[in-house]
């Protein structure tokens, strides 16, 4: 099947899904931990758009546009596995020097899709770990801080992230980077892109959508300059 035909069956699938169901059909499986969400979506996005990724981020102090270039391979290949046994999966741990003996479990995937409503960022982490810990919710900031300090030392996978500096004024910040949400939004692009190409072809050749598709880039890249002469 042509890479173009893959890309539209990909796209087809997830756009008629949404949430949890849409992500199984983006990584082709329900993830069973964030770790392997991460990997699934990055292996994902180099087998449909190639191993470099672009990103950009903006700094918040004087609003200049910071590049960055990683590679999805790669990136997915350094991602270390969680220190549990059953990588994050529902097993229980123990926080090492709390007194009352508090246990949490690692966030799951369903976690993500449960909260995905909350927009603030701080309301958001405070409710996954409100969902993560045992019982009540833990009291006191410095014991949340020590969980979600060992959370992420249990499963340093769970969460991507990325130091950028500003050309301009030298500030330094991270930036985090959610795969699946960078895997969803280029694949609608670029099948929207050649949708819209298919479109043209047809309209000015009469092909159909398997004529268009059978085109290489570079001859469709022809043909579309033909047709808009």
């Amino acid at each position: 099947m042509p890479n173009g035909a893959r890309l539209l069956q990909a796209w087809e699938r997830a756009a008629t899904r949404s949430g949890a169901a849409r992500e199984a059909a983006l990584l082709g499986r329900e993830p069973r931990s964030l770790a392997e969400r991460n990997r699934l979506a990055l292996d994902r996005y180099a087998e449909f758009f190639g191993a470099p990724v672009e990103l950009t981020g903006r700094c918040a102090h004087c609003a200049t546009e910071v590049e960055l270039a990683i590679d999805a391979m790669q990136c997915a290949a350094a991602l270390p596995p969680a220190e549990s046994d059953d990588d994050g999966c529902g097993g229980w741990h123990v926080l090492q020097g709390a007194g009352d003996g508090t246990r949490f479990r690692l966030p799951l995937p369903s976690d993500l899709h449960a909260l995905q409503h909350i927009g603030d960022e701080v309301a958001f982490a405070d409710a996954l770990l409100d969902r993560c810990v045992e019982g009540a919710a833990p009291a006191g900031q410095a014991l949340r801080e020590a969980i979600a300090q060992r959370m992420q030392e249990l499963q340093p996978a769970a969460a991507l992230e990325f130091s950028l500096r500003c050309p301009a004024c030298g500030r330094t910040w991270t930036a985090p980077l959610d795969p699946v949400d960078l895997l969803w939004r280029v694949l609608r692009s670029r099948a929207e892109r050649l949708l819209g190409e298919i479109a043209v072809l047809a309209r000015r050749f009469g092909w159909s959508e398997r004529d268009v598709l059978a085109l290489g880039p570079v001859r469709r890249a022809a043909y579309l300059q033909l047709a808009e002469a």
